[in-house]
């Protein structure tokens, strides 16, 4: 556990809390590590979640897939980030899957062990609740996001708006997104040829620049 206590620390499930205090508390609630080949599956869509996952090495995406293999991104983590949070409070059922994009390594915490924590560890089980209900309202705001993008009619409309999005994120024109164009396309929910082909064509009218994941905006006065 101690050779991941630096991501761990990152963790906003953690924030306001020491090194020393998060062994403390990890001690106690006995969290279980487990590792993931590239390719596989955490959770599947309709699991009950009692647990709070942490990614400690890699890369998970939270996917939805329909009945005839068409996939949707809904979110990826990384290093340091937390999900199921939301589920793990209510001991509801995943509304997606949980998949390994990379070979990952995730801690996996039983949400009624926080709870239950003994008397003299009692303020850091408040402090970590505080901190899942900021973090909950945090993915419920990028939802709306997520939402804002995929509501546009027009593919070239929902890719400018995620690329703005990016832009304002990084405080700068030029950017890298943080996902692969396939996963790209699965996120914005539109066909991935088409998507490669209305990135050209706005490429050519010199609304955007890109090589690979590298992006600027030319001019945005049109889709703004």
């Amino acid at each position: 556990m101690k050779e991941y206590i630096k991501v761990i620390s990152k963790c906003h499930v953690f924030d306001g809390m020491s090194d020393a205090d998060i062994e403390s508390v990890l001690s106690h609630i006995k969290p279980k590590i487990y590792r993931y080949k590239k390719g596989s599956y955490i959770t599947i869509e309709s699991d009950p979640v009692t647990d709070i996952f942490i990614v400690l090495h890699g890369c998970v995406q939270l996917i939805r897939e329909d009945t005839s293999g068409t996939r949707s991104l809904i979110a990826q983590y990384t290093s340091g980030d937390s999900f199921f949070e939301a589920c793990a409070s209510v001991n509801m059922q995943s509304p997606v899957s949980s998949y390994a994009s990379a070979d990952s390594v995730i801690m996996i915490i039983e949400f009624e062990n926080i709870i239950n924590l003994p008397r003299a560890l009692t303020k850091f089980s408040s402090k970590i609740i505080k901190n899942l209900l900021s973090i909950t309202v945090c993915k419920l705001y990028n939802t709306y996001i997520h939402l804002i993008h995929v509501s546009k009619h027009e593919i070239r409309r929902k890719i400018f708006a995620y690329l703005i999005s990016q832009k304002n994120k990084a405080g700068a024109n030029e950017f890298v997104i943080p996902v692969s164009k396939t996963d790209l396309a699965d996120y914005l929910f539109i066909n991935r040829s088409a998507m490669t082909r209305e990135l050209a064509a706005m490429k050519k009218d010199k609304l955007i620049s890109f090589k690979g994941r590298k992006f600027a905006i030319i001019t945005e006065k049109r889709y703004v």
